[in-house]
């Protein structure tokens, strides 16, 4: 199955990590739907959803930017399967629809229905206006609030995003121009290293460039520091293999060691652990 726990990070400390995948194995679905949590961790500014999309390299949603801050973004796991027909019916069960405003509840329920069925799973991300529903009417909340149970059918274009296990699709009707993905990189080998696809170096910024792997996946932890200030191994892993074709040229051991070069964990234990710059970011 593709979700056995990773011991290996479980000992380590990196209890966010426990189910970073070995190889590719619904890698998608089981990185980028929990590095979403990190926008909740304390001293951090919450981005919201467009800008982790951004950082995926994913279109922003229209969507999000008219309804403002006070969107509800909800996530449902599923079967990969049932996220295609979700897209052209919408969503609903006669029991009642379960969504959750933490990705990794959904995820968990993915891993478990894709053990349950053995099939293959997959998470699909909701936008919602608060101000088009009613607690007691249209949902009632469970898990101290963490869960919506909705009592009606949603349709389909309230979905945003579906994370799939190869894949991060964008499914919003509309995109919000004003916010551009980050730029992805795709690699080849070439006489047995690594080397960007177009000529080398490669562009990244107006004023940057690569010609390793290596250096892309550090101008792009560099770009997230400085955006977000606070960050996790989740959200790191999530943003580089998001960005990095394939994922094999990027290897987990490269991914810590930079890490280890660029961050500091946080004063105060979390779950997931914070990490901080370890030393000032070059001015932008």
């Amino acid at each position: 199955m593709p979700w056995t726990k990773n011991r290996r990070m479980i000992a380590d400390g990196w209890r966010d990590l426990e189910y970073l995948p070995k190889g590719r194995c619904a890698w998608h679905c089981t990185l980028a739907a929990p590095a979403y949590r990190a926008d909740l961790l304390p001293g951090r500014l919450q981005t919201g959803l467009n800008a982790w999309a951004a950082r995926h390299g994913l279109p922003a949603g229209g969507a999000f930017t008219d309804i403002g801050p006070e969107a509800l973004v909800l996530w449902h796991g599923t079967s990969l399967q049932r996220s295609r027909q979700i897209l052209q019916h919408g969503l609903f069960h006669k029991r009642g629809l379960w969504t959750t405003f933490d990705p990794a509840m959904a995820h968990s329920y993915c891993r478990w229905r894709s053990s349950q069925y053995d099939t293959e799973g997959a998470v699909v991300c909701l936008v919602l206006d608060p101000d088009t529903i009613t607690e007691g009417v249209d949902y009632s909340t469970e898990a101290t609030g963490r869960i919506l149970r909705f009592h009606h059918r949603l349709p389909a274009d309230a979905v945003q995003y579906v994370l799939e296990p190869e894949d991060i699709r964008f499914t919003g009707a509309e995109r919000d121009r004003n916010l551009s993905p980050w730029p992805r990189a795709r690699f080849k080998r070439q006489g047995g290293h690594w080397a960007p696809v177009q000529k080398s170096p490669a562009r990244y910024s107006e004023t940057e460039s690569y010609s390793t792997v290596e250096q892309f996946a550090k101008l792009c932890l560099c770009r997230l520091l400085q955006e977000v200030g606070v960050t996790t191994a989740m959200e790191v892993f999530s943003v580089l293999y998001a960005l990095i074709s394939p994922w094999s040229a990027l290897s987990h051991d490269a991914v810590f060691r930079l890490v280890e070069q660029m961050c500091a964990p946080g004063r105060r234990r979390r779950r997931p652990r914070a990490l901080l710059p370890c030393k000032p970011l070059p001015a932008d």
